[in-house]
């Protein structure tokens, strides 16, 4: 996997729940419908620019709620460098969201165009701006997701 190639991946293996998982796309969406439901409101940090609204509301519109309710508790920033991601997390703290959900990060890490030296510079800085907050992050790749929130006990 390409998260194994950056260092800070495993200091939040130590810390975080990691878990191993198929086709994180729909996990996030999975995720951002169940904390919108239940009136979280989520800061969406895209690094893949695959955010679906119509995945929510087509949920939503089964299960006889407003979708646009949902859709609005949802503050979306999108990332397309990995130098934009510690940018992103700031800018999402300052709307205060209750849930913080990284999505798609293994993308970033794809550049060619960036070394391996500067994609461990910028995502150790991005963790470790994300690894002392209070509310729950979701970090997700197509085949893992990291959280610091304990899952299994």
């Amino acid at each position: 996997m390409v998260y194994k190639e950056i260092s800070p991946f495993y200091i939040l293996e130590k810390q975080w729940e990691k878990i191993e998982i198929s086709n994180g796309k729909y996990h996030y969406h999975y995720l951002l419908y169940k904390f919108t439901k239940n009136t979280k409101s989520v800061s969406l940090i895209d690094c893949g620019s695959r955010f679906n609204p119509f995945l929510i509301t087509n949920v939503a519109k089964f299960e006889k709620l407003d979708p646009k309710k949902l859709l609005e508790m949802i503050k979306i920033v999108r990332v397309f460098t990995v130098f934009q991601l510690k940018p992103a997390v700031e800018k999402s703290l300052n709307t205060h969201p209750d849930v913080i959900i990284i999505s798609d990060i293994d993308e970033l890490l794809k550049d060619q165009s960036v070394s391996e030296e500067e994609k461990k510079i910028a995502v150790s800085s991005a963790v470790k701006k994300i690894a002392d907050l209070n509310i729950p992050v979701f970090i997700l790749g197509e085949n893992f997701m990291f959280t610091n929130l304990t899952l299994n006990g």
